[in-house]
């Protein structure tokens, strides 16, 4: 069985992704964050910086993207943003490279539009290098329960495989367990993610924002798990 944890939209799609690389195991959905929009607009001035398709979701909230020079983190942000209107340029494929490519673009300024919950203080690097920057919360990252579903699937005997695509959703989903899983095998989006699960039956999936990755390594895990 394979258990996802992503807020549903991204867990659907990752689903589908699996099912034409030829996944045939079982797939579990139970979500373990939920995407809210926090309001609070309108969009500001400034090159606006986007490290999830979420937070291009909420901005369209906040206004129209239509014309405005954006730039992402990785190409599904980008075509997020560019199907908003903007457009969007891809620099890094995490948040450590963009930051690295702003610094030796200069300019700005820069607004990161994020989550309430973030890895890192991007705006605040800029700023150390004396490049006018902010960061602005849009969306909240709300924690939901585990389902009674998934958490026995996770702690069954059966081999499950996990895939984690943030260190929020691990720790979340570590703390929903009673014990160590016996049969469980995890698969990390980055090495912040897989620092973030405590047990040492995770691997590191891809060590960017490469969904691609992911999904070819869960398929991976998955064979291996039934041996």
């Amino acid at each position: 069985m394979i258990v996802l944890t992503r807020p549903l939209p991204a867990a659907r799609r990752f689903a589908r992704a699996l099912r034409q690389l030829g996944m045939d195991a079982p797939i579990l959905f139970s979500p373990v964050l939920e995407i809210v929009p926090l309001g609070g607009g309108p969009l500001p001035d400034g090159t606006l910086v986007f490290t999830s398709e979420n937070g291009v979701a909420a901005a369209s909230e906040l206004g129209s993207l239509a014309g405005r020079t954006v730039i992402t983190v990785g190409e599904r942000t980008a075509a997020a943003a560019r199907a908003a209107g903007a457009e969007a340029e891809v620099l890094g494929g995490d948040v450590a490279a963009l930051g690295d490519a702003i610094l030796a673009r200069g300019g700005g300024p820069y607004v990161h539009l994020h989550g309430r919950h973030v890895t890192g203080d991007l705006a605040g690097r800029l700023q150390e290098a004396g490049i006018a920057a902010e960061g602005r919360a849009i969306y909240d990252q709300r924690a939901k329960p585990l389902t009674e579903a998934a958490r026995s699937a996770l702690m069954g005997p059966e081999p499950v495989v996990l895939p984690l695509f943030s260190a929020r959703s691990a720790s979340l989903t570590a703390a929903a367990l009673d014990d160590r899983p016996v049969n469980l095998h995890v698969v990390a989006l980055g090495p912040k993610v897989l620092d973030s699960w405590p047990w040492p039956m995770a691997t590191l999936g891809a060590d960017r924002t490469d969904m691609s990755a992911m999904a070819d390594a869960t398929v991976a895990a998955w064979r291996d798990a039934r041996g």
